[in-house]
């Protein structure tokens, strides 16, 4: 709410406080005005913007850039209130004046409202209160769009396999090899899933390792020909320890999707994804580790979650 002198009040509401938006829908809310003294108004203008945001500094150069998705403007007009031929009302005090706005979310792939490190998703509505020989004044509220992915798409539905092997050594001198191949039976999950993952590992190295998978976040910004990457470990499970010239298979291991944002895709600034990544850990003198991380789904993310919405992957 803004108060200023003359004006008691100056807000925004939406009709559904609180509604996460997706593309094609109406939004649709009210600018509330009232008024300390009789006071004239020259116009009530609307704005509405879905933008994305991308900035971080590197040296001294600032890397900066910006995409808008979405951008509606239009002048309010109030209902059965009398206006002058130059369109400006008079408002009197002890009534709340109702400024109606609604508008209609573009069709097609809209980014899902996203704060991260270095960038940000942002939907926002803003109103501009002209008077005469005052300064404009403004009022904003954000709200949420969330950009729903099916995940029944073949794509998303196809199963997912990798093999890899790592040659080990100790003070340069080899000293054997650990090795998976790991499989998870589709790529596209929504919150609340369980990601079923079949692995066999193998250990002939002179160590004990340690079998792991964690679903990974990666966000990527990109600015001004430039690129910032920012990883993020949103939850693990491990297996038993493998001694030396052993092996350990998992068959159904488990890794439920937590709540996160949906992937962002398809902006040219600012992707969200998401990786399953599998891998062993070596311990080494010093109790450091290595390790040998498998992106199994190379589109991860849908991989990863769909946070609120609906459509789930049908029964087999």
């Amino acid at each position: 709410m803004v108060v200023f002198k003359r004006v008691k009040a100056f807000r925004l509401d939406f009709e559904e406080n609180g509604r996460v938006y997706s593309s094609g829908e109406k939004v649709a809310g009210r600018v509330e005005v009232e008024v300390a003294e009789v006071t004239r108004v020259s116009a009530v203008r609307f704005l509405a913007c879905g933008v994305a945001r991308v900035l971080w500094i590197r040296g001294p150069q600032q890397c900066k850039q910006e995409m808008e998705y979405m951008r509606h403007e239009s002048v309010l007009q109030l209902e059965d209130q009398p206006a002058d031929k130059d369109g400006s009302v008079l408002l009197r005090p002890g009534n709340i004046y109702q400024y109606k706005f609604e508008f209609e979310l573009p069709q097609g792939p809209l980014g899902t409202t996203f704060k991260g490190k270095y960038g940000c998703v942002d939907y926002w509505v803003k109103a501009f209160l002209d008077r005469p020989s005052f300064p404009t004044q403004e009022a904003k509220k954000r709200f949420e769009v969330m950009d729903q992915i099916d995940v029944n798409t073949p794509d998303l539905m196809s199963p997912v396999s990798a093999k890899k092997e790592k040659k080990v050594s100790c003070m340069f001198i080899p000293d054997g090899h650990v090795s998976v191949s790991a499989r998870i039976d589709r790529k596209g999950f929504c919150e609340g899933d369980d990601i079923c993952i079949n692995a066999d590992f193998e250990n002939t190295c002179s160590r004990i390792v340690v079998p792991k998978a964690a679903i990974v976040a990666k966000h990527t910004y990109l600015a001004n020909g430039q690129t910032k990457m920012f990883s993020q470990k949103l939850s693990c499970v491990r297996g038993n320890h493998i001694t030396s010239g052993t092996s350990e298979s998992w068959r159904g291991k488990t890794l439920r999707v937590r709540k996160i944002k949906p992937s962002i895709l398809g902006c040219n600034i600012l992707r969200v994804e998401y990786f399953l990544q599998i891998y062993v850990s070596v311990p080494a003198p010093r109790r450091s580790s290595w390790s040998c991380p498998w992106s199994l789904a190379t589109s991860p993310a849908s991989a990863a979650a769909i946070p609120a919405w609906p459509a789930r992957p049908a029964p087999r």
